[in-house]
């Protein structure tokens, strides 16, 4: 079952491109035959200047986030280590999520 859970999402993208950006990002892991298809997203970030969408993934093993790099307009994809930036915007974003009060049970 496909997981599309998100710690960080660039709200200059709308859902459904996010969504329609995981399935491709899914689709190329897939199609690799990766194994570190078995990890979780992390986040989606948006690049202005060169129309690049940026999706982070951790696989399940120790070590460093993976990133897959869409272009918006060709489609075309990158498999590269994601940037500090990004990393820290995330960090920040699981931090909050982290210190939450945790949901009422009923």
């Amino acid at each position: 079952m496909k997981d599309y859970s998100l710690y960080y999402w660039d709200q200059r993208l709308d859902e459904e491109e996010v969504r329609k950006f995981l399935e491709k990002a899914w689709d190329e892991l897939y199609d690799m035959e990766y194994e570190g298809v078995f990890g979780a997203w992390r986040g989606v970030h948006y690049e202005l200047e060169t129309d690049t969408v940026h999706i982070t993934w951790d696989t399940m093993y120790s070590g460093p986030p993976l990133m897959l790099s869409f272009c918006r307009g060709t489609g075309i994809c990158r498999l590269d280590y994601p940037r500090e930036e990004f990393i820290e915007v995330e960090e920040v974003e699981i931090e909050r999520i982290r210190q939450l009060p945790p949901p009422k049970r009923r």
